[in-house]
Parts: structure tokens; C-alpha cells; sequence
């Protein structure tokens, strides 16, 4: 075996070995990420939303949220878990893209 060959087939098995390494690493770190519970305002932000936009939404049960306080309240608060957002997000994503299927 000539010094290259040996050379290129001991950084493709560095690549291999620090590759594995990288996706157990990122494995390990997605799964231990906490969820995050955000206030209307902080969703707000989070969002890049307007108060008006978010609250349609709430209305409307378009986006996934808790809401705290009496039944019926005039001012109840609305929580919201950052991974569903994160969830809701991608979904409104992929419905953008999706292929209207037109009968007739």
C-alpha cells in the first residue's frame, strides 16, 4: 500500500469515527433539551407575531396554547409550550408547500 492510500484510508476513518461522535452528541442533546413554557408575550416574540395575530389564532384554535384561569374569565392567560410551537411552526411550513389536488 503506497503512503496516500494508507493516508486517505485513515482520514476516511477519522471522518467516519468524528461523525458518529457528532450525531450521538446532537442525539443526546436534542433529547435532554427541556421544554420551555412562554407567556403571551414571550410567544409573541418567539413567534415574530403581533398581540393581534396571536389572539386570532387563539381564537380560532389554530395554534396549540393553555389557557389559565376561571371559565369564562375576562382576562385569562394564555401559556404556550416553545417544542409544540416549534412543532406548529414546521407544520404550517410544510402546509405552504404541500400540492393543492384539484378535482373536476
Amino acid at each position: 500500500m503506497t503512503p496516500e492510500k494508507a493516508f486517505a484510508a485513515i482520514i476516511t476513518d477519522l471522518k467516519a469515527q468524528l461523525k458518529a461522535e457528532i450525531l450521538e452528541e446532537l442525539r443526546t442533546e436534542l433529547s435532554v433539551t427541556p421544554d420551555r413554557t412562554l407567556t403571551f408575550a414571550e410567544a409573541c416574540e418567539y413567534l415574530h407575531m403581533s398581540d393581534y395575530t396571536l389572539r386570532q389564532l387563539i381564537r380560532q384554535k389554530r395554534i396549540p396554547h393553555r389557557v389559565y384561569g376561571a371559565e369564562g374569565s375576562k382576562n385569562p392567560r394564555y401559556l404556550f409550550s416553545a417544542r409544540r410551537l416549534d412543532q406548529w411552526i414546521r407544520e404550517q411550513e410544510e402546509a405552504n408547500y404541500r400540492k393543492e389536488v384539484r378535482t373536476g
